[in-house]
């Protein structure tokens, strides 16, 4: 089971850039972010996923939120395919998985372990986790019921 409304967000390193790490919390030190876990790049959902959060990362962001996508992807694959979908928003690489196996995310996918479920997690400035949604491997993430839940946090 996931972590929940409530509950801290786990101690993580995750990779911004291939030479680059931040933890979980440095990334909340600006506010409030939405942590979009998804499965693998170039996936055809997971595109789809993307492409619909970058169209409406602004008004996440004038909601009061910063994005945030992440998977177990490298972080040399994720600069290439921020450049491929000219994404505005960071892609960050959960390459060892520790923010996988610490908001409870990883499961199988057609046997390969480990992966990412696609998920999302409102969190506020403090690590406090506002908001969870759970989907499945082929539902993208109505970008509407998270800026609803962006908008009650404030």
């Amino acid at each position: 089971m996931s972590l929940d409304v409530g509950d801290r967000i786990p101690e993580a390193r995750v990779w911004t850039t291939p030479r680059e790490s931040a933890t979980l919390e440095q990334l909340i030190e600006d506010g409030p972010i939405l942590l979009l876990f998804y499965l693998f790049d170039w996936s055809s959902t997971c595109t789809n996923e993307l492409e619909v959060l970058r169209d409406r990362a602004e008004e996440l962001r004038a909601g009061g939120l910063r994005p945030y996508a992440i998977s177990r992807d490298s972080p040399w694959t994720h600069l290439a395919w921020t450049q491929a979908l000219d994404l505005d928003f960071p892609l960050l690489s959960d390459w060892n998985g520790e923010a996988t196996h610490g908001f409870d995310v990883a499961h199988e996918y057609r046997g390969l372990r480990d992966v990412s479920r696609r998920s999302a997690f409102l969190i506020d400035g403090e690590g406090i986790i506002r908001n969870v949604w759970l989907y499945e491997a082929l539902q993208l993430p109505d970008i509407d019921e998270i800026l609803a839940g962006a908008l009650a946090m404030h």
